[in-house]
């Protein structure tokens, strides 16, 4: 019998990797997402809705995986940041517990995200003992937030749980205006991409279609606790430019291209991180994409236009 999988976020950047990973499975995929989007339920989860009634409408599943929200930039609490709370903290409670009550114990995803971590004392950060200094900026309380409230849900109704902290996500279907994109946009023009700070700090990418096998294979293995997708090692900032250079050139594009340090404008403060993710390999079978061929595939993605619509077509097969 297909296994019926609930996806919120189903239609976003992760979320179409997702779904394909699961159908690769030969799953079914309910996908909710906000109007317009095209999702098999059009529901905004950052406005006032029924959870009870939505699980009525969807009936028994074999998991849900919980991926809605909005990455907002700003510290400030206003009214997105508000909404964008309702989203991530409140209405995953809220669909838990209601599967739970009219569909009996339904496991239960969380993917939430590395700015729940602050700087850490040592390296690499270990997903079951995680720093507890939080981005102060709204989305990393939130989901650190969310994982607390979750935690309190299944301790009070049971039910099973994971939560999947991605790193720095990046793939075709990315938002332009990040750092592995840029680099590549700039390489493609054949100008050296800038790198701001030292260059010598850590950040650890992960591969949007790695980030959907982690969470497809925590809801299928019914795995419990945390993990982490991230990539298959943490680079400075330096090298990740590096990387872009070369694999615009192994492409076809400019050759000879070396970044440039910009030491006037420094990095992000909770940048420098390292992730272990021996208990994802242990338990989810997770072997990360090396990043050179990670960037190839969204390099390529951007050279042919950047359509978002097409990402999931410069990616490779799900991994099963």
């Amino acid at each position: 019998m297909r296994r019926r999988i609930v996806v919120t976020g189903s239609q976003g950047f992760v979320g179409k990797h997702l779904r394909r990973a699961l159908l690769a499975r030969d799953c079914e995929v309910i996908g909710i997402d906000r109007p317009g989007t095209g999702a098999e339920i059009e529901q905004d989860l950052s406005a006032a809705f029924s959870a009870t009634e939505l699980a009525r409408r969807v009936g028994p599943v074999d998991g849900i995986i919980y991926m809605a929200a909005t990455i907002t930039r700003g510290s400030s609490v206003d009214h997105i940041a508000r909404a964008n709370l309702q989203a991530i903290a409140v209405a995953p409670v809220e669909m838990r517990e209601a599967w739970h009550t009219l569909h009996g114990s339904t496991h239960f995803v969380y993917c939430s995200t590395y700015k729940t971590y602050g700087p850490p004392e040592s390296l690499p950060i270990d997903p079951q003992r995680p720093p507890q200094r939080p981005d102060p900026h709204s989305y990393g309380s939130a989901k650190i937030l969310a994982e607390r409230l979750l935690q309190i849900s299944v301790e009070r109704v049971g039910g099973t749980w994971a939560v999947v902290r991605p790193t720095c996500i990046y793939g075709a279907g990315q938002h332009l205006h990040n750092a592995i994109p840029l680099f590549a946009k700039a390489c493609w023009a054949g100008q050296a991409p800038v790198v701001f700070g030292t260059g010598r700090d850590l950040r650890d990418d992960v591969f949007a279609p790695d980030l959907a096998y982690c969470l497809a294979e925590a809801c299928l293995r019914k795995a419990t606790g945390a993990f982490h997708a991230s990539g298959d090692k943490a680079h400075t900032i330096l090298e990740v430019a590096e990387l872009c250079c070369r694999a615009v050139a192994e492409l076809g594009g400019p050759s000879g291209l070396a970044p440039l340090v910009d030491p006037s404008k420094p990095p992000k403060w909770w940048i420098d991180q390292a992730f272990d993710w021996k208990r994802s390999h242990e338990v989810l079978g997770y072997t990360p994409t090396p990043l050179l061929d990670g960037i190839k595939c969204e390099a390529a993605w951007i050279k042919a236009g950047a359509v978002a619509a097409a990402s999931i077509e410069f990616c490779p097969p799900p991994k099963t």
